[in-house]
């Protein structure tokens, strides 16, 4: 009698402990960046079935999965019949994804989601090509445990050095018109995650002044490329900031602080 108490008892506070899906909410869940860094991501981070590369086949993907009021992931499924391999790549390209949850009002809830990931041999071999590499030659030398690390043996940094970013930002920043006619300078904060392939993912405005400065530093930032950081000698994903200063005084110097935190 007294075993048959106890699991009621756990029985019920499991049913008490599952979250409730919203269906209807103010805010839906997305990942953090937005549709920009999905697409950002996937051009990086994809890695297209070899077997299915080579007989040029191509299928859109839909994963669905539950967001629940922590950001964390959950419950993922696929509601129709995709060939198994593209499923797997699926399934690991979400676990690149930091997510902000549905809210009612000031309060976060679940809710179910899904991410569209289109898989085309063409536009993949356009990929490989943007980003220099192929995934494949390097994985090995990967950490592979999605961990974000803050600290480690080695930070990122740009590939050509500090120095080198604060140019590359001055050669590339393009400051808003109507910025510069209102006289409005400040400095965008972003924080990111440099994946172990040296792109960034998961970009997240921290500190902003301007809504237009706002997506140009987001645009700038997106075209960096970076060194992972390392740890016992393989490259990790490590979550870091940089800010991006807007100074009408500059324009035509240094836009950005060579300081990362």
């Amino acid at each position: 009698m007294r075993i048959l108490t106890v699991l009621i008892l756990l029985f019920s506070s499991s049913l008490f402990s599952q979250e409730k899906i919203e269906t209807v909410v103010d805010k839906p869940a997305q990942p953090v960046g937005g549709k920009l860094d999905v697409d950002y991501v996937f051009q990086s981070q994809v890695i297209y079935p070899e077997n299915l590369l080579k007989k040029n086949i191509s299928q859109d993907v839909a994963i669905y999965f539950t967001v629940s009021s922590d950001g964390s992931v959950k419950d993922i499924e696929f509601k129709q019949e995709y060939i198994e391999e593209f499923k797997i790549e699926a399934r690991r390209l979400l676990r690149y994804f930091i997510f902000t949850p549905a809210s009612i009002g000031n309060v976060n809830v679940a809710s179910q989601s899904f991410l569209l990931f289109k898989f085309s041999p063409d536009t993949y071999k356009k990929y490989t090509k943007a980003r220099g590499f192929v995934i494949h030659k390097d994985q090995a030398t990967f950490d592979t445990s999605f961990v974000v690390y803050k600290m480690a043996d080695s930070s990122p940094e740009y590939y050509k050095g500090e120095e080198a970013l604060g140019e590359f930002v001055l050669e590339n920043l393009e400051y808003p018109d109507l910025a510069i006619r209102q006289n409005i300078q400040g400095a965008v904060v972003m924080s990111f995650i440099v994946e172990s392939n040296g792109t960034l993912s998961n970009i997240s405005v921290e500190k902003e002044f301007n809504h237009l400065c706002t997506q140009e530093a987001l645009r700038i930032m997106r075209q960096t490329k970076w060194k992972p950081g390392k740890k016992e000698g393989k490259a990790i994903r490590y979550k870091t900031k940089y800010p991006i200063i807007f100074n009408l005084n500059n324009i035509n110097k240094d836009n950005a602080t060579s300081e990362q935190r």
